[in-house]
């Protein structure tokens, strides 16, 4: 799961910090202005590792705050049950599309 390498190409122990690229391109979801829907849109790669790391294959995995369905898109991708719960309903049509 670490991407990291020293280098020599062997792993490197896992950070507590994880250096993850800002969501932009293919992976922002953008409104038909051209501007981001979510101001805090979350990177789809942090959401796999923290999927991988606390669930297996056909777990549930709950997101109490779904905003633009980046936990659910990712959860569903790995192969888990999700459940996403949004009270903003322009968020929740976002996250319905993404997830479509």
């Amino acid at each position: 799961m670490n991407p990291e390498k020293q280098k020599d190409g062997s792993l490197k122990q896992m950070r507590d910090v994880w250096q993850l690229p800002l969501v932009q391109g293919k992976e922002r979801i953008r409104g038909k202005d051209n501007r981001a829907i979510h101001p805090t849109q979350k990177p789809e790669e942090m959401l796999r590792r923290i999927i991988l790391a606390s669930s297996n294959k056909g777990d549930v995995v709950l997101d109490p705050f779904v905003g633009s369905g980046t936990t659910t898109f990712v959860a569903k991708k790995l192969g888990r049950h999700w459940i996403g719960i949004e009270k903003d309903k322009k968020y929740f049509k976002v996250a319905e599309n993404r997830m479509k």
